[in-house]
């Protein structure tokens, strides 16, 4: 009975992103995939950016046929190992993440939300 009700369990609104750093100063490309809006590539280019991808940033996705599905706000800011991300889209956060380096690239986990700015 366990095995058959977690086979039935999905999740909403979460999903994975990748930032590596590009040879481009202040620019970030990225591979996405999310649970209800499929998978994607984007580049995030920054207002504010530091060596270790902290700062702030305007970020473009796409979806695997290269139409824009979205352009946000992003803030990047590291707490000892852990990177904490916050989207934002008309000053109103959309997205949760947190994230840590591994092999030079910055992997994130996050949830979609509607908490208010």
């Amino acid at each position: 009975m366990e095995k058959q009700m977690r086979e039935h369990i999905t999740l909403a609104n979460i999903g994975h992103v990748k930032y590596i750093k590009t040879h481009t100063s202040g620019k970030l490309n990225a591979v996405w995939v999310h649970n209800n809006y499929g998978q994607g590539t984007g580049i995030a280019v920054s207002q504010t950016a530091s060596s270790e991808f902290e700062g702030t940033y305007q970020v473009t996705y796409f979806d695997m046929h290269g139409l824009e599905v979205a352009h946000l706000d992003l803030k990047i800011v590291k707490s000892g190992d852990v990177f904490n991300l916050t989207w934002l889209k008309n000053n109103a956060i959309t997205s949760l993440g947190v994230g840590m380096i591994h092999e030079n690239a910055l992997c994130v986990g996050y949830c979609d939300t509607n908490l208010p700015s």
